[in-house]
C-alpha cells in the first residue's frame, strides 16, 4: 500500500558546508516537518528539468513544525547533489515526503546511536525529538577524518554524550567507529541504533549478535520513487513466510529494519 506523504515546492532557508563535501540544507515544507519522524525521509527532486532525473532520498535531521521547517545533511559526490550545493536561499525544491518507517525507541535501557558520515542525520533527529530519552543515550559517530567530521554542536543536541572515531587518527580515537561499541554497552539493556556505509552498519550487527543484544539499522538503500513502487531499493531477508516475501522494499518496510533479520 502506498502511504500517505506530502508533495511540497520547498523554498531553501540555508545552504551551507559544514565538513568537506557535506552540507546542512534547511527548507521551508511546513506539512513535511509536522508529520516527520526520526529515520523518515524526504525524496528531492534537484534536475529543474535536466539531467539526471530521479529524485534523490534524503534522511531528516531535525524539524522545526511551527516554523514548518525540515533540515536535511547531503554529500557533495554527484552531479544531483553538486547542484543542491549551488542552491542559494529562496530557491525551491519539488520535494516528497515524509517516507519510511520511523525509529521507535524502548521506554527504559540504553540507546547507543553508532553512525558513519551523514549516516549520522537520522540519529541525530532521535536525540532532537525524543528529549525525554536524551539522557540515555550515548552518540558515537565515525568519519574518515577530521575534514570529514561536522561540527557536532551544529547537527546533535550539546548535551548529548558523544564519542568520535576518525579512521586516520585526526580526531577521537583511531579506527572504526564500531571498535568503541563494547565499552559504552550496559549491562542492565542496551539497544544500538545504526546508520552509515553498509559495512559499517553490517558490523554493528555482527557485534550485536555477537553481544545479544537488539539493533535496528535506518538502511540507506538507492531508491527512485521512495513509496513502494518501483521496487528498485529491496533487501534480503533471513527468514520469510513465502518466498516471494523474501525482498521486500526499504522505502515502505524500512528504512528501519531489525539488523538481525536482513541479509548483510
Amino acid at each position: 500500500m502506498i502511504p500517505q506523504f506530502f508533495q511540497e515546492c520547498a523554498e531553501v532557508l540555508v545552504n551551507e558546508q559544514i565538513a568537506r563535501n557535506v552540507y546542512l540544507m534547511r527548507l521551508r515544507a511546513p506539512r513535511i516537518a509536522r508529520a516527520c519522524r526520526p529515520a523518515q525521509f524526504v525524496q528531492i527532486r534537484t534536475d529543474a528539468g535536466q539531467s539526471p532525473y530521479l529524485r534523490r532520498p534524503f534522511s531528516a535531521l531535525r524539524t522545526d513544525p511551527e516554523a514548518g521547517s525540515i533540515e536535511v545533511v547531503y554529500d557533495a559526490i554527484g552531479e544531483g547533489t553538486r547542484r543542491m550545493a549551488d542552491a542559494a536561499p529562496s530557491h525551491r525544491l519539488d520535494i516528497l515526503g515524509p517516507l519510511g518507517r520511523a525509529f521507535v525507541p524502548p521506554a527504559t535501557g540504553r540507546l547507543l546511536l553508532i553512525a558513519g558520515g551523514v549516516g549520522l542525520v537520522p540519529l541525530a533527529f532521535m536525540a532532537w525529538f525524543h528529549r525525554d530519552r536524551r539522557d540515555d543515550m550515548v552518540f558515537l559517530m565515525g568519519a574518515a577524518s577530521k575534514d570529514r567530521m561536522p561540527e557536532m554542536d551544529r547537527v546533535i543536541p550539546s548535551d548529548l554524550c558523544r564519542w568520535l572515531a576518525t579512521d586516520d587518527g585526526s580526531l577521537g580515537h583511531k579506527g572504526p567507529v564500531t571498535d568503541l561499541i563494547p565499552e559504552h554497552v550496559q549491562q542492565d539493556g542496551t539497544q544500538l541504533l545504526t546508520c552509515g556505509p553498509h559495512a559499517m552498519m553490517a558490523r554493528v550487527a555482527e557485534i550485536a549478535a555477537e553481544l545479544r543484544l537488539p539493533c535496528l539499522a535506518s538502511l540507506e538503500n538507492h531508491m527512485a520513487c521512495g513509496f513502494g513502487a518501483c521496487v528498485g531499493c529491496v533487501v534480503e531477508y533471513r527468514e520469510a513466510d513465502r518466498e516471494d516475501h523474501r525482498y521486500r522494499r526499504v522505502c515502505i518496510e524500512g528504512p528501519v529494519v531489525d539488523a538481525h533479520a536482513i541479509v548483510w
